[in-house]
This record gives C-alpha cells, structure tokens and sequence, in this order.
C-alpha cells in the first residue's frame, strides 16, 4: 500500500510541475488570432507583459505595463493588436487581426515579475503559440516539429506527369523574406553548401501512385527552421529556381522541446492518478476488512469492590486486635483501647 501511495503522490507532483506546452494555431490570411497569455500562480506578481515572435523574424510586438495601455513596438503590428486583461491578474489575451503569410511565426508571452531587491525577473507564459497563416499559395503546405539534433521527413514528390528518371535532389530554405537559399545540390558535390551529405538522405518507397521519394535531414538546430522545399532532380529537365508548391515548414524546438506532447502526457498520468486512486482506496478497504477485531475486554472492578472481594476471601483482623502499645511493665500487657465498631459485630451490646 505504501507503494502505491508513493506512486500517487510523485505523480500528482510531477503533474503540477509539467508546464510548458505549444500550442499550433493555423488561420486563412485575413482572420483573426487570439494568444492567451497566462502565468503560473505562485510566481511573484508580474507588472508587465510581452509579446515576441522567435523563429522566422525576432521581433518584440507589444508591451504592456500594469493598468496601462498597451504599447506596440513592430510597426508591421499597428492598427492591427488589442489587448483583454492585465499583467497583474496574471492573465493578458492579445488579439491580432488581419492576419498574413509573413505573420507565420513562433510566439511566445513573457511577464516581467517585480523584484524589489534586484532587476525585474523574466517568466515565459504557460504556452508557445506557433502561427501559420495560410496564404494563396501555402494552402497545401504544413509543418513538422523536431528536437535540437533531430531529423525531419520532407516529401519530394516529381512533377506531374513526368516519368523521367531521378538522378539526384535539391533541397532549399526559405526564412520569413529573407532570400531562397540552396541548403544541397546532389550533383554540385563540389560546390559550397550549407548541409553535408552526411545530413541528407533520399529514401524511396512504393506507393499506389508510383514510387514516392522522402528526404531525412538530420542533426537539425534551432537556427535551421524555415520552409524547406525538396525538389527531385531529373534527366533532360532543369529544376525550378522557386520555392516550388510542396513547401514545408520545418520547427526546430531548443528549450522547450518535448512540451508539445503535454497534452497526452497529461491525459495519460491523470488515468494513472485515477487508477491509482481505486488501487489506494480498495487496498484500505482490504486492509481494514482484514484487521482482527478486537476482544472485549474484562472491566476493571471499581476499587472499593474490589477491596470488599478481597476482604471477602480474606476476612480483615480487627486492627485493636493485632496491635499492642509497649508498656513499661514486662509482666503486664496493655491493650490499646479501640472504639467497637458496630458494623462489624453487630451482635455486640453497645457500651453505652
């Protein structure tokens, strides 16, 4: 029972140490977002917010200082943001509308707690908001997340129609609006590049369409998120110099990477605490069915009863009759002179 006890508890604290988690959020150009920027409760009371995006385009969007108006620091972002809430009620909802393509990004909400005794300390919200905002030409195009170091899956799919043979890839980035950059060249083994061969790899597999090419790029870092394009090159046909239309957004986690999973590790350590609820309760259940219960025990006879069966078994000698006063006479014996007690020898003629 102490076992599963252990296991309750350990698993309700580490329930409520888990925090972190990001959120993906996928809007049409010109909709509406909304980023519910909330805080732990038992942090320091924060004065100030902010709003930063991270990934494509480091940016500081607003600020928000306790019971003020909001201040909007990027200037793509005026006309365009609003805010519900306070920073000191540790809840702030920032409202973005009108959105764009170039709005795609990693966001994330960071309090400033006030501290007396030093500078102001910085705590990041309970949630990372990913923004991908759907563009005329991004309709089909989706993301993948991975681990500082990890790998990802870029489909390759060749054009339409065409049955050419494959004779080597092409990968390619782009960042926010920064310029396409050619990450490897298969047959421009010569060239500079920015990825070695050692990271990419071209897999092949059959499908119902034909066969299907995945490319794995690995030992991935943070600073190698964008939108990756995977081209396949072919005999007597040039590859495109653009982005082409299977694009994907490739997001390399640094410090909060495994937090995306929160959400079943929650769902799944809440059945275990539920399960281990019932175990705890039926094994109390047992262990109180089992316990032997307990003999009636003999109650101890008041004093004076017990003193009168004694004395019953033991008739008391009178105390005048067993006690003699020392006299000066060695041939004469006094007795002490004891009052008669009635109760005793009530047969006895009264001396009176």
């Amino acid at each position: 029972m102490r076992a599963v006890t252990s296991f309750y508890l350990w698993t309700l604290i580490f329930i409520h140490t888990v925090r972190c988690a990001i959120e993906f959020l996928a809007r049409e150009e010109g909709d509406v977002v909304v980023f519910p920027c909330l805080v732990n409760q038992n942090t320091a009371t924060p004065i100030g917010v902010y709003l930063k995006r991270s990934w494509l385009r480091r940016s500081n969007i607003l600020f928000q200082y306790e019971r003020s108006e909001v201040s909007v620091l990027d200037n793509k972002y005026l006309n365009r943001t609003s805010t519900s809430g306070d920073p000191n009620i540790r809840a702030v909802n920032v409202t973005i509308s009108g959105l764009r393509p170039s709005d795609t990004d990693l966001y994330t909400c960071e309090f400033n707690l006030d501290n007396p005794h030093s500078e102001d300390q910085i705590q990041h919200g309970n949630t990372q908001f990913f923004l991908f905002v759907r563009g005329v030409l991004d309709v089909d195009r989706d993301w993948v997340t991975t681990c500082v170091g990890g790998s990802a899956l870029l489909p390759c799919a060749p054009p339409a129609g065409d049955s050419s043979a494959v004779e080597g890839v092409v990968l390619k980035r782009q960042r926010g609006k920064q310029p396409l950059e050619l990450l490897y060249h298969s047959k421009h083994t010569s060239g500079p590049s920015q990825f070695s061969a050692d990271r990419v790899q071209l897999s092949t597999a059959p499908g119902p369409g034909g066969i299907s090419y995945t490319l794995t790029v690995g030992g991935l870092q943070p600073e190698d998120s964008g939108l990756y394009s995977c081209q396949l090159l072919q005999s007597e046909r040039p590859h495109s110099p653009s982005m082409g239309p299977q694009g994907l957004y490739v997001i390399v986690q640094g410090d909060q990477c495994g937090c995306t999973t929160y959400s079943a590790l929650i769902y799944a350590l809440s059945a275990a605490v539920a399960v281990a609820s019932v175990l705890l309760v039926v094994a109390v259940l047992m262990h109180r069915g089992n316990r032997p219960r307990a003999k009636k025990t003999h109650v101890q006879a008041p004093i004076y009863e017990e003193m009168s069966g004694l004395q019953s078994k033991n008739p008391k000698r009178s105390r005048c009759a067993t006690e003699e006063a020392p006299s000066e006479y060695r041939n004469i014996s006094l007795k002490e002179s004891c009052p008669e007690n009635h109760y005793e020898s009530p047969n006895r003629e009264s001396m009176f």
